[in-house]
């Protein structure tokens, strides 16, 4: 995936959002480490404006639809939602996404919906 290496990350602005994106993440899924490495390896882009920041990778599928999958966000629903979303859209049809997939909490499905993003699969999980 190196030519969806991200170029000139700002690492004092990925610095500064850091601890939000800790504080956003399932730890049980993801650590800000794995993140960390993420971002180091160019496997993950970084966004950011004054208000919000996110983190998206591209998705690979075994039939060779490729997808840009929203990582992370921290910051102001608005600026996430109406500037990083389609700055996110625009960067993953450059690269040749065929799509957007954000998974999440159900509120980023109502908050989505207005912009053409629709429910497309549920995950529902038990504890042991």
């Amino acid at each position: 995936l190196t030519r969806w290496r991200p170029v000139g990350v700002d690492v004092i602005d990925y610095i500064n959002w850091r601890g939000a994106f800790a504080e956003a993440m399932d730890t049980r899924f993801y650590t800000i480490d794995y993140l960390d490495g993420l971002i180091s390896n160019g496997r993950a882009w970084f966004m950011a404006t004054p208000d919000a920041a996110i983190v998206v990778e591209v998705k690979m599928f075994p039939t060779g639809l490729c997808a840009v999958h929203g990582l992370v966000a921290a910051g102001k629903l608005s600026a996430i939602e109406n500037g990083l979303i389609p700055l996110a859209e625009k960067w993953g049809q450059a690269n040749g996404c065929a799509m957007a997939i954000i998974e999440s909490r159900p509120g980023w499905r109502r908050a989505m919906a207005k912009h053409g993003y629709e429910l497309f699969q549920e995950s529902i999980v038990k504890e042991f």
